[in-house]
């Protein structure tokens, strides 16, 4: 018979010390991982994407709106509701990646030290904050070695390595192992008291996800589901024993969970510029049969050698399912070896949950290689769903990782207690190999380029006034695309922008990514590649006049910017001609003020 401090729902009761030197530990490690990050935190970010920028600007945000309720601060009021982007009118944050459930308790960081220091630093501890909650769930079936292992496993993953290169709010995962706690303590409970305090816990993690990320929310209720079944199926008679305390803590869990995140639900039902359709195409970001084997990009030794076939390009961020042969092999042992043992259920119930959450994760049709092989996989019936059919599935391959940390630990530990001191190091070798086959290389940060006119704060454009960036934020995939929304959380939140990169609706589409086209965008669109025409023209005039009805104050173009409408000395003789005033060149940028035009 098994200790009882190794029986499955134990809690482990060593000392504080240990989880101290684990936490410094996994410290270093992402330390290390993120050395040339660390070594300039306000001026560079790790990002395949610019959706960085967007995180930034988020965080800018509700420093700037905290500012306000002492006095201080742009004017804006709205944390879900910000008309300081898409100005004038605004877009909705609760349709988009406002991480206010980090920005929000990083504003003093954020107010000290800049909006991009405030970022980079949530984005260095993800590893170590989901390690960390990945090895208490662990710590309550195995002892502290495996547990710390396992967390380890997961959360210093390909999937949260990969999302950190541009999704701040996927890459911090704590929440799937604290969720996945929060049942196995419900489910092992007794007595009136405990169920609903642990409840309370669950129902509170839930309403903060909410201001996290809403997709890994989503995305965690369809794992729960695929945990329920899996339970149901390897081990009713431990269900059926803790149905009493699973339904009262859930009931107690959803209504508190409901109160927290009701001002975020209001705001996405019934708040302004609401996407009405899918946000994202179906079919595109599905895992591919090959990813799970396939080395990444980010891991020691992939090197983005192995190129999976895709139905389009994607994102290098989003392809976070790599786990290896390796591990995959030691977790089909160590599920093999816990049939002999007390661990059979709870390992039964793991993998089976993680298959089922993998099927999904391939979405529908199912690709081998891009091909094809499934034209209609189990994910189309959460594609009908309204909200959930929003996930993208490869996204969900984090539920699969945190299910293989724990064969992985579940493994290490009943080797660790094998008799043969062979057979110990054998298992302690093949859990290092599965762990180096996945270990992350070490990040390469790109420089961000922003001008000393925003650097300075953007002194010469009065508090809120409205501004025409060009070239405007735009919705595109690559580095420095959105980088317009950058400069102007480094700026203070001072202004307000004409542009801006967002999900929501206009009256014309129903899904959008960036403010609409104004008349100015159009021109310089129309001319792409060719000769501007004349400022003095009708054209131009037309088209300044629109922007400024529309309550544009200032067009600022930069010099050295990516993706620029036309060449920018050419865009601000145009610009300034049109306006009938002259352009003023200060800190890299152009500056127009379309007040004094004529």
């Amino acid at each position: 018979m098994l200790p009882r401090r190794l029986r499955p729902g134990r809690v482990p009761r060593g000392p504080l010390r240990a989880w101290l030197g684990y936490a410094a530990a996994l410290l270093a490690l992402t330390l290390l991982i993120n050395g040339e990050l660390v070594s300039a935190p306000g001026s560079r970010v790790f990002a395949e994407n610019d959706d960085s920028s967007l995180f930034v600007w988020w965080f800018a945000h509700a420093a700037d709106v905290a500012a306000g309720w002492f006095g201080a601060g742009s004017g804006q009021h709205g944390l879900l509701y910000a008309t300081a982007m898409n100005a004038p009118t605004g877009a909705n944050g609760a349709w988009n990646t406002s991480v206010l459930g980090l920005a929000l308790p990083a504003v003093p960081l954020t107010l000290a030290f800049g909006p991009i220091v405030a970022y980079n630093v949530c984005l260095i501890a993800a590893p170590v904050v989901s390690a960390l909650a990945a090895a208490w769930l662990l710590s309550r079936f195995t002892l502290r070695l495996p547990a710390f292992v396992g967390g380890l496993a997961y959360g210093f993953s390909t999937y949260v390595i990969a999302q950190s290169a541009g999704h701040l709010n996927l890459a911090f995962a704590p929440f799937p192992p604290l969720v996945a706690l929060a049942l196995v303590e419900l489910s092992r409970s007794r007595g009136a008291r405990r169920p609903l305090a642990i409840g309370a816990a669950l129902g509170a993690l839930v309403g903060w996800q909410f201001y996290v990320s809403t997709e890994l929310l989503a995305g965690s209720f369809i794992a729960a589901c695929a945990l329920a079944l899996a339970w149901l199926v390897c081990a009713p008679h431990s269900l059926v024993r803790g149905l009493r305390s699973l339904t009262a803590g859930c009931l107690v869990a959803v209504g508190i969970a409901a109160l927290g995140g009701l001002p975020l639900v209001l705001e996405m039902t019934h708040g302004p510029g609401a996407p009405r359709g899918v946000i994202r195409p179906h079919g595109i970001w599905n895992q591919d049969l090959l990813d799970m084997i396939a080395p990444d990009r980010f891991t020691l030794f992939g090197g983005g050698t192995v190129d999976v076939g895709r139905v389009t390009g994607i994102d290098p961020s989003e392809i976070g399912g790599y786990v290896g042969l390796a591990w995959l092999v030691f977790a089909a042992v160590a599920l093999i070896a816990a049939q002999r043992t007390r661990w059979a259920g709870p390992t039964r119930v793991a993998a089976l949950a993680g298959v089922l959450v993998w099927l999904m994760s391939l979405g529908s049709p199912w690709l081998l290689d891009g091909e094809p092989v499934l034209r209609t996989g189990p994910f189309r019936l959460i594609e009908l769903l309204p909200v959930l059919g929003n996930i993208l599935p490869m996204r969900l391959a984090v539920h699969v990782t945190l299910a293989l940390a724990f064969l992985l630990a579940i493994g290490l530990q009943l080797g660790l207690r094998a008799r043969s001191r062979r057979r110990r190091a054998l298992v302690a070798a093949a859990a290092a190999v599965a762990l180096v086959a996945v270990a992350p290389a070490t990040v390469h940060p790109r420089d961000l380029v922003i001008p000393e006119f925003y650097r300075d704060g953007a002194a010469e454009i009065p508090l809120g006034a409205q501004v025409k960036t060009l070239p405007h934020p735009m919705a595109m995939a690559v580095p420095r695309a959105a980088e317009p929304m950058l400069w102007q959380a480094v700026a203070g939140m001072r202004y307000r922008e004409r542009g801006g990169y967002f999900v929501g609706s206009t009256a014309e589409r129903p899904v959008t990514y960036e403010s609409p086209p104004d008349a100015l965008d159009d021109l310089f669109e129309a001319h792409r590649g060719g000769q501007l025409p004349a400022g003095d023209s009708a054209e131009a005039r037309a088209a300044i006049e629109e922007v400024r009805r529309g309550g544009t104050d200032f067009v600022v173009i930069a010099r050295d910017a990516a993706y620029p409408p036309a060449e920018p000395q050419a865009a601000a003789d145009l610009v300034a001609a049109a306006a009938g005033t002259a352009y003023r060149e200060t800190g890299g940028v152009y500056l127009i003020d379309l007040r004094a035009s004529s």
